[in-house]
């Protein structure tokens, strides 16, 4: 944030004077006739026809020049009502519009998430599901509704679609893990967390959405100001190896290609093509955390610098643009499924080198000389004591159920009552039913046994969690899969030529 002066090193001057249009002697800058309406970078001025121009070229350059998105592809766009999804709303439409230039060849349908159920006003919410679809509809567009606590239940219902006779009797009614999704989210003691938590849960249900429907390419709208503020954010949350994934154009995640075609465009240069086209933008009831975060303080610093150093968003979003990942198949597909079954009643799109809750790779696979293993060895020796004593949960169902814990190194130090008939030392259920994935009400396992299937950035989560049995089930069933997975290895790998 400073120039190089031959002889010495001078500060780099405020831009605090921005140019003043308002009283119009000021001509565009890029056509040198027209009036000025906008003001970019503090002193540029651009008219109207130009900055439409600036702006549409952005938006279709960053898509044209990835030569990803091919014709008749079909792509599940995601939409909040906010200024940026409104904007990609609108520049969809005019790109489909066969008297434009260069028209756009894909085929878009669009999808609400209605996160009402865990914001202050669960009631305002069929309110916004009308009018953010109502709108979408009115530019002949088909979309889609789903409500975030589908990612709490077992067998999610798929999205619905909107039509003219929507009815809230339309839309699944799961009222009991909404409220499960309001417990969990009021289970992390930490601002952060929760935020966090809902980012992935939110993420988890658009993909999920995107597979129900049977689309393979989704769009959301994240611009270069949210994604800058990402970048810092996620690297003070303990997620910096999944940058590369977070902010690129393209990016996998559960074999769904997630693409971000506003990447390109500032915030304010959004607000400015919404004002000007005269766009309805709708803020959707959502989770609202009380107290400051990670985020909150990374949005507050980067846009307090913004105002005066214009060149601070660019600068940190080009940055973080040029990370890769270290790991050699983090921009391939993930495997298909957890159990490889598909009769079975649950199959979840990671591996064992996936963490269980966001699908990210995992990036807990360090050697002893890293700053990961200090920090586990530091968290051991702060234990009061060195292994756990057996529980006993009581389910929903008044059964009583009881699970083994671990020890320091891992290993069983009690059985479970709910094991099999079968002789344990013959390997059949692995000491217990633990990761069993069929019909009968999954386990609550232990935390340290979650904890082990998890990233970084996740495990940072679960450490703020006061009660685990509130996470989704599938990423419980994941991790007691994954879990029976590595004890049954470990009981035949004597075996293995």
């Amino acid at each position: 944030m400073c120039s190089v002066d031959p002889d010495e090193l001078t500060e780099m001057t405020r831009a605090t004077e921005g140019l003043d249009i308002s009283r119009g002697d000021v001509v565009c800058r890029k056509c040198g006739t027209s009036k000025a309406e906008v003001v970019l970078r503090v002193k540029d001025a651009y008219c109207r026809l130009c900055f439409l121009l600036y702006f549409v070229h952005k938006f279709r350059s960053t898509i044209g020049k990835s030569k990803q998105i091919h014709a008749g592809d079909r792509v599940l766009v995601a939409t909040s009502g906010g200024a940026s999804s409104t904007a990609l709303l609108h520049l969809l439409r005019e790109g489909l519009n066969e008297n434009s230039h260069k028209r756009l060849r894909f085929e878009p349908t669009f999808l609400y998430v209605d996160e009402s159920c865990v914001s202050s006003c669960p009631r305002m919410g069929p309110e916004y599901v009308q009018k953010i679809c109502s709108e979408v509809n009115s530019l002949d567009f088909p979309i889609y509704v789903t409500s975030l606590q589908q990612v709490m239940v077992p067998k999610p219902h798929p999205p619905v679609l909107f039509t003219k006779e929507w009815k809230d009797i339309n839309f699944p009614t799961t009222s009991g893990f909404e409220e499960n999704l309001r417990k969990l989210l009021c289970s992390c003691r930490s601002t952060t967390a929760q935020e966090d938590l809902l980012e992935q849960l939110r993420r988890e249900i658009i993909v999920h959405s995107a597979q129900t429907l049977g689309y393979q390419k989704v769009f959301l709208a994240d611009n270069s100001s949210k994604l800058s503020i990402r970048i810092l954010s996620q690297v003070a949350m303990g997620r910096g190896s999944q940058l590369s994934s977070q902010v690129n154009f393209k990016a996998f995640h559960h074999d769904i290609e997630v693409y971000r075609p506003m990447r390109e465009i500032l915030e304010n240069e959004i607000l400015y093509y919404v004002d000007l086209h005269g766009l309805t933008v709708l803020q959707a009831p959502t989770f609202e955390p009380k107290g400051t975060s990670i985020t909150s303080c990374a949005k507050e610093f980067v846009l307090g610098l913004q105002k005066d150093f214009p060149a601070t968003i660019p600068t940190v979003f080009r940055t973080g643009d040029k990370l890769v990942s270290t790991y050699p198949d983090c921009g391939k597909p993930s495997s298909t499924s957890l159990n490889g079954d598909p009769d079975s009643d649950f199959t979840v799109g990671i591996s064992s080198n996936r963490c269980a809750l966001c699908g990210s790779h995992l990036d807990t696979g360090q050697g002893e000389a890293s700053a990961l293993h200090a920090t586990l060895v530091s968290q051991k020796l702060s234990c009061h004591s060195s292994s756990h004593i057996l529980q006993h949960t009581e389910t929903n169902d008044g059964t009583i159920v009881s699970h083994e814990s671990y020890n320091m190194n891992g290993c069983a130090t009690e059985k479970t009552s709910d094991s099999c008939d079968c002789d344990q030392s013959s390997g059949c259920c692995g000491g217990g039913k633990i990761g069993s994935t069929g019909n009968r009400k999954p386990e609550i396992i232990d935390k340290d046994v979650i904890e082990r299937y998890l990233c970084y950035g996740c495990r940072i989560i679960l450490r703020e969690m006061e009660e685990v049995h509130h996470l989704p089930i599938k990423v419980q069933r994941a991790a007691a899969g994954l879990e029976q997975r590595r004890r049954m290895r470990e009981q035949i790998q004597d075996f293995l030529l």
